[in-house]
């Protein structure tokens, strides 16, 4: 064989190849296709929907060629490639099939013009036909037709009668409507005014004076003003006046005893700190922290009480039963008042804002705040007080 015949060979196409795409069988369609790989696989049309986010509406109008049912022939190609990568199938040949699906879908070639003596042959031949129709039958037809248009006009003549009537009525209702409206509005504009009456004349009475509160807030060292609320005499506390001194009695070791060591608390600027216990026996406390809630409770012998804010305002009963520490620092009450019972305001700068004693008990039991009790007088919401230990109210007075 010689070398040309080699070279012919060598460029001779292969048929066997390309002869299934150009080819395919003659039933064989796209939707069947898929359907019939979909099947093998064991895949339902819902995973083969999740897996290429097309609709499952739209699969199933693939599968069954309904090709009306699907959008633009762009969009389903990209339906027919995802697809094909699912089922594994041939993708080319999947979209050849979908090119003769979408031809044989083509509107049909427009009649040429060798087509015009068949349409004017066949325009003679019905021409013809109507021609040798008998005359008993075009008199069947027509009487027919007249009759059908007898008895359109007369269903056209009610509908019009009764739309007439329809549209008299509402005319009709609205130039009533129209007629009432103006003497209704003229029927209350007639109206005449209520008669003003004249309101009952106040029965005199003695205005009840009351006592101006004052408390002065920038005083003299020693100065004081006092005001009687309800039998309850409030005192500012003045300038010059001591709360406390440091007790320098105790030793170390007793500091060391009445304060344990996790109420030691490093000071910080704007927090003050008060520690509380009752080493000689029982006391009642009455305090408030900040804009928290009065407390009030015994403390009994042997407990203690950790207390810590910017402001604590404390009314004390029995203070010699107790050790009391300032900032880790223990502290003597009892140096102006030997009563046993008083009032503390820390820090020392912010006790000229208030009075003593510094809480009011109340009838109901409830408690509150001198300069709260004294905005309430002033309301007329205040009640009668009552002391919890009857025989403190006079040493309350003093701080």
């Amino acid at each position: 064989m010689t070398t040309d015949d080699n070279q012919n060979e060598e460029n001779t196409p292969i048929i066997d190849q390309v002869e299934p795409l150009m080819a395919p069988a003659d039933n064989l369609t796209l939707g069947k296709m898929i359907k019939t790989k979909r099947e093998e696989k064991g895949l339902s049309l819902k995973v083969i929907s999740q897996q290429t986010k097309i609709h499952i509406g739209l699969l199933e109008s693939l599968e069954a060629d309904q090709y009306e049912k699907l959008p633009s022939k762009a969009y389903v190609r990209g339906f027919v490639k995802s697809t094909s990568k699912i089922l594994s199938l041939d993708q080319e040949l999947a979209l050849h099939l979908l090119d003769m699906a979408y031809s044989k879908l083509a509107p049909p070639v427009a009649v040429s013009s060798n087509n015009q003596e068949m349409k004017n042959e066949t325009a003679r031949n019905t021409l013809s036909a109507i021609a040798a129709t008998p005359l008993e039958t075009v008199k069947s037809v027509t009487a027919s037709s007249g009759l059908f248009l007898a008895k359109s006009a007369a269903v056209v003549l009610i509908v019009g009668i009764v739309g007439f009537n329809v549209k008299n009525f509402m005319e009709k209702s609205s130039e009533d409507t129209e007629v009432k409206l103006p003497e209704v509005l003229t029927t209350l504009h007639k109206k005449k005014p209520p008669v003003k009456k004249e309101a009952p004349k106040p029965i005199e009475t003695e205005p009840k004076v009351e006592e101006p509160i004052q408390v002065n807030l920038i005083q003299d060292k020693n100065t004081k003003s006092d005001v009687t609320v309800n039998d309850i005499n409030l005192q500012t506390i003045s300038i010059g006046e001591r709360q406390f001194a440091e007790d320098t009695s105790m030793s170390a070791e007793k500091i060391k005893e009445a304060l344990p060591a996790k109420y030691i608390v490093t000071p910080v600027k704007g927090t003050e700190t008060v520690f509380i216990n009752a080493t000689e026996g029982d006391s009642w406390l009455t305090y408030k922290v900040d804009d928290k809630d009065i407390k009030k409770y015994v403390l009994r012998q042997g407990r203690t009480l950790f207390l810590r804010g910017s402001l604590i305002r404390l009314f004390i009963g029995n203070t010699y039963s107790l050790k009391v520490f300032y900032n880790n620092k223990p502290i003597n009450l009892n140096i102006v008042n030997k009563s046993g019972v008083k009032n503390l305001v820390i820090p020392e700068e912010m006790k000229t804002k208030y009075m003593a004693p510094l809480f009011v008990f109340q009838e109901d039991g409830t408690v509150m705040t001198s300069d709260e009790y004294l905005k309430a007088n002033q309301e007329g919401k205040a009640t009668k007080v009552k002391s919890p230990n009857p025989a403190a109210v006079e040493a309350a007075k003093t701080p």
